[in-house]
């Protein structure tokens, strides 16, 4: 049986000692009844795991320390750090797509304004405390699938203005139904980059003239079948498509 995983804050982390969070000691103590000597597992969000065993325990302070035995960098993570960028849709959905994203082993999610998008975030507090939302769901999965690294969120943007971003990326793909498209396993993505970028509109899919744009950056357009599938379902599919051809998830 695996160390149960807790996460916690790269500044409670010193040379040799972990102090959980007190959501995380609560949980360590009361619900799962770990005791003094138990071992366990502790994530940083950024890509850093630390094993160990529990040294103090205190369940009525909420207080549960961690002397660790040894590091693991990379604890779960893919070699290839994905970027999924995907069309605004509905909270709920973007909620599903961050959660699935992660437990697939999604690196980076960044939320795209397009000209089908369904949603609209002119009020930039309303856009912040999403993306903050966001975080704690990404964060969430992280510890679910056991990872090491909490995904990035980033802010809402406008396609064209994410596309200024993909220059250094190795594989872009970018997934429409259109007819110029090809199946992803006629794509030339079969060697490890050490970036990658797939693009996925929201549920009417991207325009032609963003198309357009998206090829002019390098992006190869490729299909998912003949299927139409929601926004919620195209993303993480994709993902894992993607990183399964770059020889992960297998």
């Amino acid at each position: 049986m695996q160390p149960p995983l807790f996460y916690a804050p790269p500044d409670s982390i010193t040379d040799n000692m972990i102090v959980l969070p007190s959501s995380e000691a609560r949980h360590a103590a009361t619900v799962l009844r770990l005791t003094q000597g138990s071992l366990v597992i502790v994530i940083d969000g950024l890509g850093t795991a630390y094993r160990g065993e529990i040294s103090r325990l205190k369940p009525r302070a909420g207080t549960v320390e961690i002397q660790i035995h040894d590091v693991i960098r990379g604890f779960g993570e893919p070699a290839v750090r994905l970027t999924l960028a995907i069309g605004l849709s509905t909270a709920s959905k973007l909620d599903t797509i961050v959660e699935k994203g992660t437990e697939i082993g999604v690196s980076r999610f960044v939320p795209l304004l397009t000209e089908k998008s369904k949603v609209r975030l002119e009020d930039e507090k309303k856009a912040h405390n999403k993306t903050r939302r966001l975080e704690r769901v990404a964060l969430a999965a992280t510890k679910q699938c056991r990872r090491s690294y909490r995904p990035d969120i980033a802010e809402p943007r406008r396609l064209d203005e994410f596309l200024e971003e993909t220059v250094e990326d190795t594989v872009k793909l970018c997934f429409d139904a259109g007819e110029s498209a090809l199946p992803l396993d006629q794509t030339p993505v079969d060697h490890l980059p050490k970036r990658a970028t797939i693009l996925v509109g929201p549920e009417s899919g991207f325009s032609p003239s963003e198309v357009r744009t998206a090829t002019s950056r390098g992006f190869q357009l490729v299909h998912l079948g003949r299927r139409v599938l929601r926004t919620e379902t195209a993303g993480p599919l994709a993902a894992a498509l993607v990183l399964y051809r770059l020889g992960e998830l297998r």
